[in-house]
């Protein structure tokens, strides 16, 4: 069954500025309509594509297809300019329905839907823009697209035992969307009580979920009674266990590469990179590459433009790689500005506020677990931090991009599998991710 769709009352704005961010390192899957409408563009015999890979078949029995990337991760398609040359050539309808979404995203739920946006863009990240409402002609006639049309679902489960229904889904997100959304408490400490309610539900029994009135009375208790053990975190903060800081370091490997300042291309040299990266992750010592250049409004820097109307080549002045010592990125940041991490608290609001993080993606995944990987993401965050502004401060452009990579993250595969999942139940079994969190904030 169809359900209608609402604008999220979060209040997401956003206005296109042509980065080309949304073009790099993103699978773009097609319909069979779009497939053939693009090979019958023309492209291969023109001589900027003549005997490019534009296609990626994605299926061994299916005919089913992506678009192809460059070497360098971003879309065949891209211009020198940073422009879509399908949008340029044949207008916007020509495009897959995927990129013309983007970064509109529908969060079903059991009566309706509702429009948010993502925040891999850097202008939904600052909120730069026009309203949802004030952009209803043009995510509408997409929105209407049968593929994207949201559709009743079943709920996902409570926790690791209680499936529950759509009312007990709304009691916790509910919940959760209070926790995180209490401006009295900065956002790591809100995520410390997320992650603290998580593992008490998953702790308690049948009978409270059975009950409407007792659950919700469990959860106000829980509720009340988490800041006060939540501070003990705080007051001590200490390092984490050896092996939370290796299960810490696991996840990084995940999101790092979704990083736009984190430069891995398609080659032998930068695989074996990503191959020392991983493996000094692993192991907690050695080195791993250095952020690139450019801000997270200019992430969009090709090396070459191959076989082009006009040819050229752009020098590549990072020949040399630069590397960073992971102890280096041990040390506490200092005292951050409230307002410089706010795209930062407000990724996680809008999370709560829309239910993204309960619905979409991680499927079969208890809410329980949801929660714990939008917790762990905010050390994973404050991690990147301490990479990308090293030898400096902080700069509103590394926060944004940091809100990009864990934004990533939420649709990523490796974050969604039982490898990740068994990673976030481990650390909670260990009492370790207040730990993690209260550590990689200072």
């Amino acid at each position: 069954m169809d359900l209608p769709l609402r604008i999220s009352p979060f209040g997401d704005r956003w206005r296109c500025q042509g980065c080309g961010i949304c073009c790099r390192s993103v699978i773009i899957p097609l319909s069979d309509e779009e497939y053939r409408r693009i090979r019958q563009q023309g492209w291969q015999s023109r001589p900027g594509f003549a005997g490019r890979r534009l296609f990626v078949r994605v299926h061994p029995f299916r005919r089913k297809y992506r678009l192809a990337q460059r070497s360098d991760g971003y879309c065949v398609f891209l211009s020198p300019q940073g422009r879509c040359r399908i949008h340029e050539e044949f207008g916007e309808e020509a495009k897959p329905l995927v990129c013309r979404m983007f970064p509109y995203q529908i969060v079903p739920l059991e009566r309706f839907g509702y429009l948010t946006v993502r925040r891999n863009c850097p202008t939904a990240a600052k909120e730069i823009g026009p309203t949802l409402e004030e952009q209803t002609h043009e995510w509408r006639p997409l929105a209407e697209q049968d593929r994207l049309r949201p559709r009743a679902t079943a709920p996902p489960p409570l926790s690791v035992s209680i499936r529950g229904g759509w009312r007990r889904f709304h009691r916790l997100c509910d919940a959760v969307e209070r926790l995180l959304c209490d401006d009295r408490y900065p956002m790591v400490r809100r995520l410390v009580h997320a992650a603290l309610l998580a593992n008490m539900v998953d702790r308690c029994r049948l009978p409270i979920w059975a009950d409407e009135n007792k659950l919700r009375e469990f959860l106000r208790l829980l509720e009340g009674s988490i800041p006060e053990e939540a501070g003990e975190f705080f007051r001590q903060r200490l390092p984490p266990s050896a092996t939370a800081g290796l299960l810490l370091r696991r996840t990084v490997v995940d999101y790092l590469r979704l990083h736009p300042r984190f430069d891995l291309e398609n080659t032998w040299s930068d695989r074996l990179r990503w191959i020392v990266t991983s493996l000094s992750l692993g192991w907690g010592r050695g080195r791993i590459p250095a952020p690139a250049g450019g801000r997270a409004f200019q992430p969009w820097k090709p090396l070459s433009v191959e076989n082009d109307h006009q040819p050229t080549t752009i020098p590549n002045n990072d020949a040399t790689p630069e590397w960073v010592r992971l102890s280096e990125l041990e040390h506490p940041l200092g005292p951050l500005d409230r307002e410089l991490l706010r795209p930062l608290d407000r990724y996680f609001e809008s999370m709560a506020v829309s239910r993204r993080f309960a619905v979409r993606g991680r499927p079969g995944w208890p809410i329980t677990d949801r929660i714990r990987s939008l917790s762990l993401s905010f050390a994973v965050g404050m991690w990147m931090l301490r990479w990308s502004s090293r030898n400096r401060g902080v700069t509103e452009d590394d926060v944004i991009d940091v809100v990009i990579a864990l934004d990533r993250g939420e649709g990523h595969a490796p974050q969604a599998s039982r490898g990740y999942r068994r990673r976030l139940r481990a650390l909670d079994r260990l009492g370790q991710i207040p730990r993690l969190l209260a550590w990689y904030a200072q």
